[in-house]
């Protein structure tokens, strides 16, 4: 599956969430494993307009961390 990324660029973790159904648990890191040469492309983390980003193939998301309350929950 390939993405091709609309006017005016998407950041990398926008298009982890769209491709990806999340932009955690390691889905930015294989998006940018599948894609040599994107990482030097992206300017603060944006993605250039027209730019076709592919899913990888095989990809296993990494366990979910422990979920940890924070004293103001």
């Amino acid at each position: 599956m390939t993405y091709p990324v609309p006017l005016g660029g998407e950041r990398i973790d926008r298009i982890a969430r769209k491709l990806m159904q999340t932009e955690n648990r390691g889905t930015v890191e294989a998006l940018l494993e599948a894609n040599p040469g994107l990482a030097a492309m992206m300017t603060a983390a944006i993605v250039p307009a027209e730019t076709v980003v592919r899913m990888p193939a095989a990809f296993t998301p990494k366990t979910a961390a422990k979920r940890f309350v924070l004293a103001w929950e």
